[in-house]
């Protein structure tokens, strides 16, 4: 039985845009899966679906029930319970196991075997409805085995988008922004009505670059104190990367490890040099290419592909480094200055803008880089039906001056629109009939 000190606790939650896709599975086939980091907010969407349960469905709190596998003995309780011992556990504590109950287990992948410990109860106690998280698609995908095939929906948890960010400030901007993104622009082919808005662009650009310096962790953003701030991602970083990572795979050497965490996020925005990584390091390339492998599933950085069709022309190996939260990034490098006088303000403005493009992506689209060989380059590429070039410039543009990668791109590719990510600047113009629209980073 969910007890009223969660219940208490999930009020105090402030909702996420990824809530009502939760929602809806709730009530559908299938064992909904949440995966993210540790400290984005896996645990608040669970209070906050049990709270939903309780006030909007009108559940009974003896038919919901919630397991933490952080705490050993909680752990040790279910690890080796399996279909009618697991049901006699949740009789004991209350509930109608021949009425419908819903089942929250928190980071899932402690149990030595979740896989047979899902598919026992999904197909044999329909009356159970479960709902897990886990801190490492690496950890799921090795211990979900090909059974769970068919009977479990995966939602991402990201970090907060700059819209959250807003909402969890509680900034009367947010009214603003939620009627500026970049999906509705490019539906309409028309910028927003600047005639009131032009007098908040800089306090859009202020909080933008406060979010670009610490990110979009829950807790940072509601706390208002930087030195808080600075301590949180610290021991997030600590605890997170130097702690429990390992946990969720083998890693030799600890040293390399940390160095090559390190390494990366002084190359964010750049390509990847495994030569170069191996021999900084001194640790081999099968190695160096498993650690970024365990680095992108357990959601701390992701690698972007190239995009190509000629072979002959265009970078076709390399990807490109990016952290899926600024503020993780600047906590290892140990630099949290404001955005105009670093030496990296570029490459962060650019991974910033990664990080809301890939929160944002629909299933059926993805995020790549262009560059030819001969140096012409579009930062990111949104590949769907059609591709959209997206080229970020953290300046100040008192026009529409369309950057040169960006030209050939739509000469070699002829795209219905292009996107130039800028400081703050609004503007449109057109370049072989394609629309070209200049949106600060925040409206996208």
């Amino acid at each position: 039985m969910v007890n009223q000190k969660l219940i208490n606790q999930s009020k105090e939650i402030i909702p996420r845009k990824i809530e009502p896709a939760l929602r809806k599975h709730l009530f559908q086939k299938g064992i909904v899966v949440l995966l993210g980091s540790r400290q984005v907010g896996k645990t608040s969407l669970l209070l906050r679906l049990m709270l939903y349960l309780l006030e909007e469905k009108n559940i009974s709190p003896s038919q919901i029930v919630y397991f933490d596998l952080e705490f050993p003995q909680v752990l040790s309780e279910i690890n080796n319970l399996y279909g009618d011992d697991f049901l006699n556990l949740l009789g004991a504590r209350g509930v109608n196991t021949k009425k419908p109950a819903f089942i929250f287990i928190d980071e899932i992948h402690y149990l030595d075997n979740p896989s047979s410990f899902l598919k026992v109860l999904y197909d044999h106690y329909p009356q159970l409805k479960l709902i897990v998280s886990g801190s490492s698609s690496l950890q799921i995908k090795h211990k979900f085995k090909e059974t769970l095939t068919g009977r479990k929906r995966i939602f991402e948890v990201n970090p907060l988008d700059f819209e959250e960010f807003l909402e969890f400030k509680g900034s009367p901007l947010l009214q603003r922004k939620k009627n500026i993104n970049l999906k509705t622009i490019l539906a309409s082919l028309s910028l927003p009505d600047l005639s009131e808005l032009k007098f908040l662009l800089g306090d859009f650009t202020f909080l933008m670059e406060e979010f670009i310096i610490f990110g979009g962790y829950p807790e940072i953003a509601l706390n208002d104190s930087v030195e808080d701030k600075i301590l949180l991602l610290t021991e997030i970083y600590r605890s997170y990367i130097r702690r429990d990572i390992k946990d969720f795979a083998p890693i030799e050497n600890v040293g390399a490890f940390n160095n090559l965490v390190e390494l990366s996020g002084n190359q964010i925005a750049n390509l990847v040099n495994l030569s170069e990584l191996t021999n900084s390091l001194n640790i081999s390339r099968p190695t160096v290419e498993s650690y970024l492998f365990l680095l992108q599933n357990t959601f701390v950085l992701s690698l972007v592909p190239p995009y190509y069709t000629n072979r002959r022309q265009e970078i076709i190996k390399s990807p490109k480094i990016f952290f899926h939260d600024t503020g993780l990034r600047n906590s290892l490098v140990r630099n949290f200055n404001s955005l105009p006088g670093r030496i990296d303000k570029g490459a962060l403005f650019e991974n910033a803008v990664f990080g809301e493009l890939h929160k944002h992506l629909d299933i059926l689209e993805d995020l790549y880089f262009w560059r030819t060989k001969s140096k012409a380059e579009v930062d990111f590429c949104i590949r769907a039906q059609d591709t959209l070039p997206i080229e970020v410039k953290y300046r100040v543009f008192k026009d529409t001056q369309v950057p040169s990668g960006l030209r050939s791109f739509i000469k070699t590719y002829h795209s219905p629109a292009a996107i130039v990510v800028t400081k703050e600047f609004f503007g449109k113009d057109v370049i072989e009939k394609t629309p070209i629209f200049f949106l600060p980073a925040w409206a996208i």
